[in-house]
């Protein structure tokens, strides 16, 4: 079960996706009480103040009707109660991650503004009625609120986005008039928009506002901001310690714009962190940007390596630092305090009248970096480091850049400088294979151009080989750096970074990790937090996590040599359990007739994730689909061969509806390969019917006779009813599709037949649907139609819904025959009006087709060719071949120029 709670907006509590109805007054007031103050325990007498507005009965009568709301309030909520009562009180227990406030406030300390943002749906608890809750508790949130959405604008301000927020910070400044904050970023953002006079006209605004209603002149930052607008220029220096740049940097142009954008944000302290994996180039990139930019800074540049992760030394002492710093300034060692607070002081005095930047590399942590931030109006400081420095983010307001690997261009470059380009010129499928090894990984690249560079004897070719057979060792300086950052990991998250290598899909979600580590959700969230802290792991999309190739290889050596074969073994299992087990339970709710499945036992630990209904089970198989092909292959490899045939099985659903034949027959050769080793009839059976049905949704009618002729004969070896009947019943389809008219109306008689033997409705109405349809052919049109009336009765009689488009769909083509045109167009119609999530792509590409030829009928060929056009534009998205060419054909009939 999955419940989650909500207070920013409408108070609502919803229970695997709906809504659970809440009692209104005291109650809805109780509960909003609580859920803002998650898991604190709240006094009686401080709820009996809320629920009767600071005006209760008598003690005794208040304290009495609390507890009789609480029970009320409790019943209500059912299996989701999350009320506990403590000595004198209650409290709310949950889930911080169930409730949309603690959801918020996660976000905004990790710096993700905008989603935690986009939890707010409204005023905070809009639909309690109490006048003390929204007097005392609601106004701090709104202030909360408000911080985070000035802390997104900065970020969208260090983006030089200025042009897209005035808008925004005009309406924002008319909500808030005296708040300073707003008008600051007004004015930024004007400037930013090439709008100088009207950013002094935006503080002459403000100024004159602040002296009408409060007697004062504008704050510090509005003043700064001020002065810089008027006079750019800045003072004279000294210290020069910047490092010489790259002679081989390459790339990275959006992140130096952006970088350089930051310069423009009107902060006393400009603070850019760089946080990258390993070897990724945030050295490299900072020297360079440092460089571009130190003429800004005349007062001097600083530069320090703090070797946070240097695998041969210890952390720099941030006092020893500020010391180096404070004799570059002339200060004599006499007067430096031996004390660090003291330290960090004169610093920040030394440098308070200075345009000084400061470029930190290699840091450790917050504690390391925070005494060593200068405090002069706008000196600038870049930090390198492959944590991210969320504290530095929200307290110190540091603009964060994280840095990915190089793209192709960019990485083909690095070695072209290198190499030459000559050699790289000469050998391109090589230098691909290269960077495609290397992941775009600048420190990777780097170390295989030395290789490159110092045997000028030995072609690209060689060295892309010798790399994909892992061997020469030529990998090991990343391979240390690698260490080097997983050696600082705790011992579990250190473990789930070792086993994400063995997941194959692209990536994996917070549930899937969950799965393949076997520990609580939250313990795995607060692991994958710190891998992505250490740049061990991407967080592609909230909730959802990968890392770079070299970084999976290393994990993948770390796991080989630390854990035991039965314990990876054991760990592919929980995965492949929960997606198995998720995958079935999103199929029920896709295909209403399938085969049952009997799946193997969870293992301990797997908890499947709950799916509400249809569209939350196709939501789930589209962000899903490659993780699941993937681990159908990985079932495979592992000897896991039920997991191998019954996860593509569950997977047919998704690929029919989203017609995706290439894919499913992909799947279809893997269960099938799997289902014999494990020497299962049932599963062979089921699995060749399954190919026959994706071979001839792509055209490949012969290849799927031969799939459906050996399906039918597996099947009728076991006795397996249901079987025979469907794979009848498809042949029947498949052969008429190929004109063998005859042969298909004798498989459908035998279908039809084995289906009322069953008892089955549903395969009773698809099998008389699929027999019209071939009667039709046939221009049987009085024995189509009774079969379709009786399909249609079928249907409407046992409220088989999902049956219904392509049962209209059919009955609108024999009305279409017997020139009942109206009565055909109104019945395609019926179809298209129907949700997009019930109707086939293949079944409204047909109908499209269908509504052509009802218009050819009325001579209306404009239409016809619209309605054919529609038609393609779905085949052509099927990757049906077959169909886009005959349609193509008819379309070059209506249409000359289309010859």
């Amino acid at each position: 079960m999955n419940v989650e709670y909500r207070v920013l907006g409408r108070v609502e509590v919803l229970r695997d996706g709906v809504p659970v109805p809440l009692p209104a007054g005291r109650g809805r007031v109780l509960l909003a009480t609580l859920l803002l103050r998650p898991n604190r325990f709240v006094p009686v007498d401080e709820l009996v103040d809320r629920l009767w507005d600071g005006e209760p009965p008598t003690v005794d009568r208040a304290h009495k009707t609390l507890q009789m709301v609480v029970r009320r309030l409790r019943v209500a909520l059912g299996d989701a109660d999350c009320v506990r009562t403590a000595t004198g009180g209650y409290l709310a227990e949950v889930d911080p991650e169930r409730l949309d406030l603690t959801r918020f406030r996660r976000l905004a300390a990790d710096g993700e503004f905008t989603a935690a943002l986009a939890h707010w749906r409204g005023p905070v608890a809009a639909d309690v009625d109490s006048v003390l809750l929204h007097h005392e508790d609601v106004p701090p949130l709104i202030e909360e609120r408000l911080v985070v959405l000035g802390r997104r604008i900065d970020a969208d301000l260090a983006r030089s986005r200025g042009a897209e927020l005035v808008d925004e910070l005009r309406e924002l400044t008319g909500e808030h008039p005296l708040r300073e904050g707003f008008w600051a970023q007004l004015v930024q953002a004007l400037h930013q928009a090439g709008r100088p006079r009207d950013a002094l006209a935006a503080y002459e605004q403000i100024r004159a506002h602040l002296a009408d209603e409060l007697g004062v002149e504008p704050g510090q930052q509005l003043r700064e901001l001020h002065e810089r607008l008027q006079d750019p220029e800045a003072r004279s220096d000294v210290p020069r310690q910047l490092p010489a740049p790259s002679a081989h940097f390459t790339g990275r142009d959006a992140e130096l714009a952006k970088l350089t954008a930051l310069l423009d944000a009107g902060t006393a302290v400009v603070i850019a962190t760089i946080d990258g994996t390993a070897g990724v180039g945030k050295t490299a990139l900072a020297v360079r940007w440092a460089h571009s930019v130190a003429d800004r800074f005349p007062d001097g540049q600083l530069h320090v390596d703090l070797r946070g992760f240097d695998p041969s030394a210890q952390p720099l002492d941030p006092s020893a630092v500020l010391a180096s710093f404070l004799a570059a300034f002339g200060v004599p060692g006499g007067k430096v305090p031996a004390d660090l607070p003291e330290r960090a002081a004169l610093f920040r005095s030394v440098s308070a009248d200075r345009r000084v930047l400061v470029l930190l590399d290699n840091a450790r942590d917050v504690e390391q970096v925070r005494p060593l931030l200068p405090a002069g109006r706008g000196c600038l400081v870049v930090l390198t480091s492959r944590n991210r420095f969320t504290g530095l983010v929200v307290r110190e307001g540091a603009f964060p850049v994280t840095l990915d690997v190089l793209a192709e261009p960019e990485a083909v470059a690095l070695l072209t400088a290198r190499l030459g380009a000559d050699r790289v010129r000469a050998e391109p499928d090589a230098v691909a294979d290269l960077v495609a090894f290397c992941g775009g990984l600048p420190l990777a690249l780097a170390v295989l151009a030395s290789r490159a560079a110092g045997a000028p004897e030995l072609s690209l070719r060689a060295l892309a080989d010798e790399l994909s057979d892992a061997s020469g060792g030529l990998l090991t300086g990343v391979e240390t750096v690698f260490a080097t950052s997983y050696r600082c990991l705790d011992p579990d998250s250190a473990r789930l970074f070792r086993l994400l290598g063995l997941a194959t899909g692209p990536d994996v979600s917070l549930d899937a990790a969950a799965a393949l580590d076997g520990r609580p959700r939250s313990a795995v969230r607060r692991s994958l937090h710190v891998l992505t802290r250490m740049n061990l792991a991407v967080e592609r999309a909230p909730g959802r996590y990968t890392c770079h190739d070299l970084l999976r290889a290393y994990s993948q050596t770390r796991s080989v040599a630390e854990d035991t074969d039965t314990g990876r073994h054991e760990a592919v299992r929980r995965l492949l359990d929960f997606y198995l087990h998720t995958a079935e339970s999103a199929d029920r709710l896709l295909r209403r007739t399938r085969v049952a499945l009997t799946l193997p036992p969870l293992a301990e630990g797997v908890h499947p994730a709950l799916l509400a209904d249809r569209a939350a089970a196709l939501a789930w198989c589209e962000t899903e689909h490659r993780n699941l092909m993937a681990a159908a292959r990985l079932a495979g490899e592992h000897g896991y061969h039920q997991h191998a045939w019954q996860l593509p099985t569950t997977m047919f659903g998704y690929l029919n509806f989203r017609q995706l034949p290439s894919e499913r027959i992909e799947l279809c050769k893997v269960a099938l390969a799997a289902a014999r080793a494990a020497e299962d009839p049932f599963a062979v059976g089921n699995t060749l019917h399954s190919l026959g049905n994706a071979l001839g949704a792509l055209g490949a009618f012969e290849e799927a006779d031969t799939a459906y002729a050996e399906a039918l004969e597996v099947r009728e070896g076991i006795g397996h009813l249901h079987g025979i009947a469907v794979t009848l019943d498809q042949w029947a389809v498949n052969q008429a599709r190929q004109g063998r008219l005859e042969s298909a109306r004798s498989l459908h008689e035998r279908a039809v037949r084995r289906r009322r033997e069953q008892g089955d409705p549903a395969g009773l109405a698809m099998a008389l649907n699929n027999q019209a349809m071939t009667l039709v052919a046939l221009e049987d049109l009085e024995a189509a139609l009774a079969a379709s009336d009786e399909a249609y009765a079928t249907i409407t009689g046992g409220g088989i819904d999902h049956l219904l488009p392509s049962t209209l769909d059919t009955r609108g083509l024999l009305q279409l025959r017997l020139g009942r045109v109206d009565a055909a167009m109104d019945t395609f119609h019926q179809v298209l009006a129907l949700p997009d999530d019930e109707v086939p792509n293949a079944v409204r590409a047909v109908t499209h087709e269908n509504i052509a030829d009802a218009h050819l009928r009325r001579g209306r060929a404009a239409e016809a060719v619209a309605a054919l056009e529609e038609a393609l534009l779905m085949r052509e998205a099927q990757g049906n071949a077959r169909a886009v060419i005959r349609l193509r054909a008819r379309l070059a009939g209506l249409v000359p120029e289309r010859r």
